[in-house]
């Protein structure tokens, strides 16, 4: 059923033709009236309109103006237009927007049904295309989802990796183009993004990176899908005809545009790995290679085909002697070690034999150095290296140099100052500070030297070194300092003053403070009061 709106200002000649025509007769349901063109605006946005009766000639805005904002808003509405002058320029500019007929006033019934009978049945078939349209989207993203699933079962290991199982539920799940055409699949990796982006955020990027996959490689064979291989990493999967195979160079020019794009507009640095024409049941395995390939892609080279899987690394490449970078941590030289793991660094770049493998022995080895270090320093390196960023870092150091190089100088920034034996004057100092700025907290040898990633019986000999004294000796002294300015210049109760201190219980305070001071905290506000009192008396007489 259709809907009809009619445009006149005359009220009476819009009245006439609503009781002129047999609009049940025409398969119309609601028949809408407005008296201007701004009514009319109105009236498209409260219903959904498939015919429209309209006068030319109105005031404020003409009916050929109401047709070009519909025009604008590029709604499909079929027009009928009407006017009482037979004006060849208002027919051109009729013609140019759409109209289905032009009518002259007087309107006989007849003619009236007849323009509004044509205008109806385009309406209809506009229905009918546009209602395909939509099937035929539903359908191929249907058939998306389910091409997707397929290869994802299949990576899953859901369907067994051989050509008769695979055959079978291919033709199960009525997916033709896996039957007969060989595939070839592209990995594609996030392994870096340049900022921290929030889930949503980075959600969006994603998407954004397959549409851009799809475009600028998936249009090599219509109909390719990305496959989820890991949180950041897809499949990307192209039919391929036996005669119309892909070009090596043709793929490398499309994978590293994506990549190009992937830096300049997602701020991520993406890697492609091209694999080969395969038949379908073999991805499972084909993933592995491609896998393999990216574990030991440690330049973070854009493209990388399957032919440098068989790249050997060069047993004679021996991890380099870390006494020297040893001797560097312990004297606290943060600047020169940070040059000289950079330029090891530089040198691995040049080395295109270099892998994984390679990274993460050299990681272990650079670790342990460091451990050892810090152990002789006391330094508990779990309280230093355990935090989430430091765990994260860590967990890619042997993902990639880039990746190692940032591991190397989050280690060194944080490991360079605590494990110079001079700079344990510093260590007591920052100790302290913590100490000061939470008197009234309920302050343990662990917590302390928790802040400062020392062991407490390592910090505890720190304190008599460098103070004379232990750590709960400090913190009393300086919570009866503490004590004394409270009772001497504020007119806080005593109970008060214990519990800013961070004595809980009064009676054990007062027994501390008369133990230190030789008074309790009552008898030394009024003598340091009464004192005071007595200095001002004397100097004033």
């Amino acid at each position: 059923m259709l809907n009809v709106l009619i445009v006149d200002d005359e009220i009476h000649f819009v009245e006439a033709v609503k009781r002129m025509v047999d609009w049940a007769g025409l398969d119309v349901a609601n028949v809408y009236v407005a008296y201007s063109s701004s009514a009319a605006e109105q009236a498209f946005q409260a219903h959904d309109i498939h015919v429209l009766l309209c006068d030319i000639e109105m005031p404020q805005r003409t009916g050929l103006e109401l047709l070009e904002w519909m025009r604008q808003k590029k709604l499909r509405t079929v027009p009928v237009l009407m006017t009482c002058h037979a004006d060849f320029r208002f027919a051109q500019e009729a013609v140019r927007l759409g109209c289905s007929d032009y009518l002259l006033k007087p309107l006989s019934k007849e003619e009236l049904e007849t323009a509004i009978h044509k205008a109806a049945q385009t309406a209809i078939r506009e229905q009918e295309r546009m209602e395909a349209q939509r099937n035929k989207l539903l359908w191929s993203h249907q058939q998306i989802l389910n091409l997707e699933r397929f290869w994802t079962d299949l990576l899953s290991e859901a369907i067994p990796a051989n050509r008769g199982d695979f055959l079978r539920e291919a033709a199960a799940r009525q997916i033709s183009a896996c039957r007969d055409a060989e595939v070839l699949p592209i990995l594609m990796v996030v392994r870096h993004w340049h900022q921290d982006f929030r889930v949503r955020d980075r959600k969006l990027l994603e998407y954004a990176l397959k549409n851009a996959g799809k475009e600028l490689i998936g249009r090599l064979k219509p109909g390719s899908v990305f496959v989820p291989v890991d949180s950041e990493a897809w499949l990307l999967m192209m039919s391929v005809d036996p005669d119309q195979r892909i070009g090596e160079n043709e793929l490398a020019i499309m994978c590293r545009r994506l990549v190009e794009f992937c830096q300049t507009n997602l701020y991520c640095d993406l890697t492609c790995y091209g694999g080969q024409a395969i038949p379908g049941h073999e991805v499972s395995s084909m993933l592995r290679r491609l896998l393999r390939l990216d574990r030991n892609n440690v330049n973070g080279v854009g493209y990388v085909s399957l032919a440098a899987e068989n790249r050997s690394v060069d047993a004679s490449m021996a991890l380099p002697d870390m006494s020297g970078w040893a001797a560097l941590l312990r004297q606290g030289v943060k600047e020169r070690l940070l040059e000289e793991a950079a330029a090891f660094i530089g040198k691995l770049r040049h080395r295109p034999d270099v892998d994984s493998r390679y990274l993460l022995a050299f990681k272990e080895n650079f670790l342990q150095m460091t451990h050892a270090v810090l152990q002789q320093q006391g330094v508990q390196a779990h309280l230093m290296f355990c935090d989430e960023g430091s765990v994260r870092l860590a967990e890619a150091a042997s993902r990639s140099l880039a990746d190692l190089e940032r591991w190397l100088a989050h280690v060194i920034a944080n490991a360079a100052g605590y494990a110079q034996a001079s700079s344990m004057g510093d260590v007591v100092e920052r100790a302290t500070r913590f100490i000061l700025s939470n008197l009234d907290q309920n302050l343990s040898r662990e917590a302390i030297a928790g802040h400062v990633y020392l062991h407490p019986d390592y910090l505890t000999r720190l304190f008599k070194k460098e103070l004379g004294c232990t750590i709960p000796e400090f913190i009393m002294g300086e919570r009866i300092k503490l004590a004394k300015q409270l009772l001497t210049h504020s007119e806080l109760p005593v109970s008060a003053v214990s519990m800013a201190i961070g004595y809980a219980n009064f009676s054990h305070f007062s027994k501390l403070f008369k133990q230190q001071t030789g008074l309790t905290p009552v008898e030394f506000r009024q003598s340091e009061r009464g004192g005071a009192n007595g200095k001002v008396e004397i100097t004033s007489g």
